[in-house]
């Protein structure tokens, strides 16, 4: 006997992190949005979408999966045998449809089979094409659209990469308490990190405390890995790894950490130096503190991203030196490994969308002269009617000075 038909014989109990008449309501507005596009069925491999649509959650988001959306009747998952407990532990949908894990250069042919049993040869078929953001995966993969387009050769093929995260922008009040829950993890590992910096310890000891105060305090698989570094490689930053470096004294030290509850991310990033800061690092820190306070003062519902982006800017005018990454805020929610952000929304030149209540945000500001010292300090907010909430807990906005020496007090 399959996996699935044991399973689906032996019904387990479902962990569904919202009710399902949520995922019900999320579903009707997206068909609501194929309707007006004209697109008979929507094929989702971005696995946050997925989740977002049914609960779906797994360990495994980079693998093959795809969720058929038609425009009325029953979702069909398709799917690896082994993911399909995913689903009937965290989902919703039912329907599934399996192959082994270790077929998975085939599933266009398998997947192809399931939409002409399905009728939808000469339908549009929508997909999500390419990547929603930079740092996410999901699009539907080359070989199964070429293999889909041999096989329904009746069928209209078109881009449905933002159907669903244009849904996901605006989060229910549920969203945002599973958003401020992840921003109390998020918290608990920064403090424990900067309560563990010292000369002569490691970033990797650094961060194992982080892990013990995020996952100990309730949170779930991590949508990123801690981001850590320490002295000159934090003029690399931000996405240098941890690795073994000891602290030394003069070292300015980053952090970026989210926890994770239901999948909902709340990112905040933290900075420190071991002993006395320099002159140069303590006016990066100042900068970045300052352009923080900014953004939290001038985030409006209406003004757009554009908008907001110029009040922001003042805060970087002292550090010409340094470098900045350009986007001052990218929107947040639900998401799976490798990333926290959700969908195209940015606080950044030339975004001229405009910022309405519920839509949520991180807002990091890191800066760094390239090769040598950086430093960042974030929140992550929610829009609100007059203006913005954070969802992080927003504490020790200032740089913290750790001991020179190991064993040593705190400065």
């Amino acid at each position: 006997m399959k996996l699935i038909d044991e399973l689906l014989n032996n019904p387990i109990k479902q962990e569904l992190a919202f009710p399902e008449a949520e995922y019900h309501r999320r579903l009707a507005e997206v068909r609501s949005n194929m309707e007006k596009e004209e697109i008979d069925v929507l094929l989702v491999s971005n696995t946050s979408n997925i989740g977002y649509l049914t609960g779906y959650d797994t360990t495994m988001p980079s693998g093959y999966t795809v969720l058929i959306v038609p425009s009325s009747g029953e979702l069909i998952l398709h799917c690896s045998e082994l993911e399909a407990p995913c689903m009937l532990l965290n989902g919703w949908t039912r329907n599934i449809q399996v192959f082994y894990w270790y077929e998975a250069q085939d599933t266009g042919s398998d997947l192809a089979r399931i939409l002409l049993e399905n009728g939808f040869d000469g339908k549009t078929i929508g997909l999500e094409m390419g990547y929603a953001e930079t740092f996410a995966s999901g699009a539907f993969d080359t070989k199964s659209y070429l293999t889909l387009k041999g096989k329904l050769s009746n069928a209209t093929f078109t881009d449905a990469t933002t159907m669903v995260m244009e849904v996901r922008l605006i989060k229910t009040d549920k969203e945002l308490t599973y958003m401020k829950q992840a921003g109390e993890y998020s918290w608990l590992g920064l403090q424990a990190s900067l309560q563990a910096i010292r000369e002569g310890v490691s970033e990797n000891e650094v961060v194992a405390k982080a892990y013990e105060a995020i996952i100990g305090a309730g949170s779930e698989l991590m949508s990123i890995d801690p981001m850590m570094m320490s002295g000159y490689r934090t003029g690399y930053m931000p996405h240098i790894a941890y690795r073994r470096k000891k602290l030394e004294k003069g070292d300015s030290v980053y952090f970026e950490f989210t926890g994770t509850h239901n999948r909902y991310n709340a990112p905040s990033m933290r900075s420190a130096v071991v002993g006395e800061p320099s002159n140069d690092v303590q006016k990066l820190a100042d900068a970045s503190i300052e352009t923080v306070n900014l953004l939290l003062e001038n985030i409006k519902p209406g003004r757009t991203g554009h908008e907001v982006a110029q009040f922001a800017k003042k805060g970087l005018k002292s550090v010409p030196e340094a470098f900045f990454h350009g986007a001052f805020g990218y929107s947040i929610g639900m998401s799976f490994q490798p990333t926290w952000t959700e969908n195209p929304m940015y606080i950044a030149d030339g975004n001229d969308r405009e910022l309405k209540p519920g839509m949520t945000f991180h807002l990091p500001i890191c800066i760094w002269v390239p090769g040598e010292y950086g430093i960042g300090f974030s929140e992550s907010i929610v829009v609100t009617e007059k203006g913005c909430e954070c969802l992080t807990p927003n504490k020790n906005l200032s740089l913290t000075i750790a001991p020179a020496l190991a064993g040593g007090g705190r400065a």
